[in-house]
């Protein structure tokens, strides 16, 4: 199944463990030199316009999308989480995944109490009408107050030290395909893992029930999976990124036939070959974007990177590149980056964009775990934002 546009981990979902540990320490190096606030961190032109090369267009327009922002303003089962995806099913119906995961109670002020909510690895909904009750969490346990599972689980689970984070995910042959990268403990510190590989899960397009999961997919060390795109040669294209310093390129392989567990061809910037090549079609994207294809062009779209402020997109004739016309689409609010509120995972959802505007989310975390317990809006720090963006074509 194609979708109408193509689709593309959480603080702990999107990022590279490697990465990860360079930005907290730069974030943490930056508050401890007396930053009451995170600066905005000029990488990109600040200019609409002055990135656009070759295009005359109306500046870009953005709105919050109430209406996606109050169904996820929930208050049981499913009430945070990050790592937004989300991809339609044959019927019209929509699956969404999320990396970690609040599954319990909030309280009408926005207080969520720890001893009523479980944090899990993953977690899944299917949204099946417009409506805050369109929304179920398939994960088991949900509707109590302590005893939510986590979806998709590794084989290794038991002993906590393997898990999923859910990357983008496609349609084929009536299979919901989802990519996961399977994350896996080193030591015993706070960001000691890494990406083992990427495996394959194979659902019910009509329940979500995993078939099967097809494991070591890709191992290396790119985390291909981030974005997906169906394209129009007959490729599902799959992007992945390189970690470099202060900066985060992307790779890109595909497969044929929309079948993500068919082979996987690499692309080295002349040819496509059966072995992953370090050859950027991209610099300085963001650890989760999106791709997608709108009429005969298609666009990446990628979030300043360190948890920057501002929201891009570039477009071009193929879905390998060269990018070009980057504007800036959309900055995020002062208070969702502060000093104890940070921004990043922002994604595009192609299926929800309508009437020729484009429908964004984006996650917000705290830099102290604790603020996501007990006191009143707790459960807003932890949690997608949604907007809707006109003239950004």
């Amino acid at each position: 199944m194609n979708k109408y546009l193509c689709l593309p981990i959480s603080f702990s979902c999107c990022l590279n463990p490697s990465s990860m540990k360079l930005i907290v320490y730069l974030l943490a190096s930056l508050l401890l030199a007396g930053f009451s606030t995170l600066p905005e961190l000029s990488f990109f032109p600040i200019s609409n316009t002055s990135a656009m090369v070759g295009r005359v267009a109306s500046e870009p327009k953005a709105q919050i999308d109430t209406q996606y922002t109050h169904f996820f303003t929930r208050y049981a089962t499913w009430n945070g989480g990050d790592g937004v995806y989300s991809t339609p099913l044959p019927d019209g119906r929509i699956v969404w995944t999320f990396g970690d995961s609040f599954l319990g109670l909030v309280k009408l002020d926005r207080t969520r109490l720890p001893n009523q909510n479980v944090m899990v690895r993953n977690s899944m909904m299917i949204q099946t009408v417009e409506t805050f009750d369109g929304f179920k969490t398939l994960n088991k346990g949900a509707n109590t107050t302590n005893a939510g599972q986590t979806y998709f689980n590794h084989a290794k689970q038991p002993g906590g030290k393997d898990w999923y984070w859910p990357l983008d995910a496609t349609v084929y042959d009536r299979k919901l395909q989802v990519l996961l990268s399977h994350v896996q403990k080193t030591g015993s510190g706070s960001w000691d893992f890494k990406n083992a590989s990427i495996d394959i899960a194979i659902c019910s397009a009509s329940t979500g029930a995993i078939e099967k999961i097809i494991v070591n997919k890709y191992q290396g060390q790119w985390g291909y999976g981030g974005a997906v795109c169906e394209a129009s040669d007959g490729f599902t294209y799959i992007y992945g990124v390189i970690h470099g310093n202060l900066t985060t390129n992307v790779v890109v392989a595909r497969a044929p036939k929309g079948d993500l567990t068919a082979t996987w061809q690499f692309w080295n910037g002349s040819q496509w070959g059966s072995q992953p090549k370090d050859f950027s079609v991209y610099k300085d994207a963001s650890d989760q974007f999106s791709v997608f294809r709108y009429g005969a062009k298609y666009y990446l779209f990628t979030q300043e990177i360190i948890f920057g402020r501002r929201l891009f997109l570039s477009e071009s004739s193929r879905p390998i590149g060269p990018w070009t016309a980057k504007r800036l689409l959309y900055t995020v609010p002062p208070e969702h980056s502060t000093d104890k509120v940070f921004t990043y995972n922002a994604l595009v959802h192609p299926e929800l964009s309508r009437n020729g505007d484009l429908m964004i989310s984006y996650c917000v975390n705290t830099t102290n775990f604790d603020d996501l317990f007990n006191i009143p809006g707790s459960a807003d720090l932890y949690r997608p934002y949604f907007i809707r963006v006109t003239n950004w074509q």
